[in-house]
């Protein structure tokens, strides 16, 4: 791999457009975890399917990517498939994308072929108390910023974290003022200094010694790679997850029906 890393994401792009990798349950309504996210047990994200399906009925599975890597890494290769998925859903008859990732959110509106919901305020109105399977205890919040100005997603974030019982600390700039982990636009393995740089900055914002929570996988995969401990919101919710990797992301591959 070079030191940008853009070997390794051209082959996680193959990959994710490949035939096997790319499941979309053939129902109205389908859950979109994006990639980072399929990285975490099968069971928390199958545990939050089941919460929203108090609010979307028979709600089915996506393992797709949104394609925001080809986006920004690989501009020739992306409009191919912008267009595989978008007949690909056509196909499958989905109209609205239930989205945990911010990136997958943004860049599925884009395409303007489905309904995009982010995932936050709805398990915020139907996860109950006896869901709660996650570890509690002090975390500090980071706002993913693509969801800046998304005060709806934000409070339902903080309602969510509540309920978990967990005892939070505001990062010094959070909401509307919260600041990038150093990935915006894949920077990361487009100028990985740069990216560290930001990465950095923002670390000072967070308390030492304090776990980060946040809804964005791939922030906090970020944030581990600087040593910090992190955990996802969906985590804190549904319990740890034991494990992370491809493994995970095959086994919940194979539940959408393509």
């Amino acid at each position: 791999m070079n030191k940008s890393g853009t070997l390794g994401m051209k082959l996680h792009q193959a990959l994710s457009f490949s035939k096997p990798m790319m499941r979309v349950s053939q129902k109205e309504a389908v859950f979109w975890p994006g990639c980072a996210l399929m990285g975490l047990d099968p069971a928390i994200l199958e545990q939050t399917r089941q919460c929203l399906e108090r609010a979307e009925q028979g709600i089915g599975i996506s393992s797709c990517c949104c394609g925001q890597p080809s986006h920004y890494l690989f501009p020739k290769a992306y409009e191919a498939r912008r267009e595989k998925l978008r007949r690909l859903l056509e196909k499958q008859g989905v109209k609205r994308i239930y989205t945990a990732c911010p990136n997958c959110t943004l860049e599925l509106e884009k395409l303007k072929v489905c309904q995009v919901l982010p995932i936050w305020p709805v398990l915020a109105d139907h996860v109950r108390p006896e869901d709660i399977q996650g570890p509690g205890g002090p975390a500090t919040l980071h706002d993913p910023c693509p969801m800046r100005k998304d005060a709806q997603c934000q409070q339902a974030v903080r309602q969510l974290l509540t309920l978990a019982g967990t005892e939070l600390t505001e990062a010094a700039r959070c909401g509307e003022n919260t600041r990038c982990c150093g990935n915006f636009h894949m920077m990361r393995a487009l100028d990985p200094d740069k990216s560290q740089a930001m990465r950095q900055a923002r670390l000072e914002d967070f308390p030492e010694g304090v776990p980060i929570a946040s809804y964005c996988e791939g922030c906090l995969d970020a944030f581990r790679g600087e040593g910090r401990t992190a955990i996802h919101l969906l985590e804190l919710l549904f319990g740890p997850s034991q494990s992370r990797g491809w493994g995970n992301r095959w086994a919940f591959t194979r539940k959408g029906k393509a």
